[in-house]
C-alpha cells in the first residue's frame, strides 16, 4: 500500500491541500475540547505555512498522489501528524511515520516527541501501535 503514495518535502503550492487538513484536524480539537479550542478558519495563515515549509529546522512531509522540528536537544517533535479519514486504515500513516523516523535518525535526534489529546482514541493506538510510549500526563481539573 505505501507505494501507492509520493512522500515529498511540502512546497508553497501544497497550502491548499494542507489548509484543508489542518481545518479538519482543528474541527476535531473544537469538538474534543471546546473549553480549550475556539473555532478557526485557518489554523495556519498562509505565510505562517510559508515560513515553516522554508525554515530549514522543520521536516515537512507529505503523501500524495503533519512537522517536526529538530531542537537542539536532538528530539524531533512532531507538531501536527492528519491523515484525512478517507485515507486511513491504508498504512499511511505508519509509512509517514518511519519516513520521520529516518529524517530523524539523519539529523541525530535520538526521540521523537507529540502531544496528542486524550479524546482522541484513533490517534492514540496508531501512536502506540507505532511503538510510541506515554513519556508524561497533563491533568487538570475544570473549575
Amino acid at each position: 500500500m505505501k507505494n501507492e503514495f509520493l512522500i515529498r518535502k511540502l512546497r508553497a503550492e501544497d497550502y491548499l491541500v494542507i489548509d484543508a487538513c489542518m481545518q479538519e484536524l482543528h474541527r476535531l480539537h473544537v469538538d474534543g475540547r471546546p473549553d480549550i479550542f475556539a473555532p478557526l478558519e485557518h489554523p495556519y495563515s498562509e505565510q505562517e505555512f510559508l515560513n515553516i515549509v522554508e525554515d530549514e529546522t522543520y521536516i515537512t512531509l507529505g503523501a500524495g498522489d503533519k512537522s517536526e522540528m529538530v531542537d537542539d536537544l536532538k528530539t524531533v517533535y512532531i507538531d501536527d501528524f492528519f491523515v484525512r479519514k478517507e485515507y486511513r486504515r491504508r498504512g499511511i500513516a505508519k509509512y509517514i511515520f518511519e519516513q520521520f523516523e529516518d529524517l530523524a535518525k539523519e539529523k541525530g535526534a535520538k526521540r521523537i516527541d507529540l502531544m496528542v489529546w486524550e479524546f482522541n482514541e484513533s490517534a492514540l493506538e496508531l501512536y502506540e501501535a507505532l511503538g510510541m510510549k506515554t513519556q508524561r500526563r497533563i491533568l487538570e481539573k475544570k473549575l
